[in-house]
Order: C-alpha cells, then sequence, then structure tokens
C-alpha cells in the first residue's frame, strides 16, 4: 500500500471516529435536554401545588391547620428542591451541548484534513 493511500486511509478512520463521536454527543445533549425539560416541569408543578397550598390557609380549620400548614411547608422544601435538580439539569444540558459543538468542529476539521489529503493526491498524480 502506498504511502498517500495509507493516509487517505487514516483520515477516513479519522473522520468515522468523529462522526461516532459527534452521534453520541448528540445523544447524550438530547438526553440532558429532556432531563431538564422534565424537571423544569416538576419544578413548575410543584411550585403551582405549593402555592396552592398556600392560598388554603385561611380555609383551613382546627386539626386541619397542623397538617395543611406541615403539607405546605413540605412542598415548599420540595419546590425548592425540585428548583436545584431543574438548575443542575440545566448545567448538565449546557455542557453536553458544548461537548456537541466540540465534536462538530473535530468533525469538520477532520473532513477538511481529508479534502485536502484527497486534492494534495490527485495533485501529486497528475504531476507524476
Amino acid at each position: 500500500m502506498t504511502p498517500e493511500r495509507r493516509k487517505l486511509r487514516r483520515a477516513e478512520l479519522i473522520q468515522r471516529i468523529r462522526s461516532v463521536e459527534r452521534m453520541q454527543s448528540v445523544a447524550a445533549a438530547s438526553e440532558a435536554e429532556a432531563t431538564r425539560a422534565r424537571l423544569f416541569g416538576v419544578a413548575e408543578r410543584t411550585r403551582s401545588l405549593a402555592a396552592h397550598y398556600a392560598q388554603r390557609e385561611g380555609d383551613i380549620v382546627g386539626a386541619d391547620l397542623r397538617s395543611g400548614k406541615a403539607m405546605g411547608d413540605q412542598l415548599q422544601r420540595l419546590t425548592e428542591l425540585s428548583e436545584k435538580q431543574a438548575e443542575e439539569a440545566e448545567l448538565q444540558s449546557q455542557a453536553k451541548r458544548e461537548v456537541l459543538a466540540q465534536s462538530d468542529m473535530r468533525l469538520r476539521k477532520a473532513k477538511e484534513s481529508r479534502r485536502d489529503l484527497v486534492r494534495q493526491i490527485v495533485a501529486s498524480l497528475e504531476k507524476g
């Protein structure tokens, strides 16, 4: 096998590797975004439920007051936790999108490198 052919096969292999890397990055970014959306939805529903229980405090009497207040407090803590998880999911989603952007750049460079190598080989064959 000629050195040019070896170089071309290597460039093609690198391009395939970069393509697979990009597909994995796309899948990871998509999963992170879905998790983020799901957690933000949970946070919003929990916040809404906590607001509902906070409004009911005026309607609650006697023994219901303690359990209603406890439920409201618990929902408030749950809201804070779900918001924190949603924020962490947002950060992870951003990180996955950055990885995707980097893999896109590496794939683009691999394609350009392969294209340049093909041009060099064609040019050397035309001269030879």
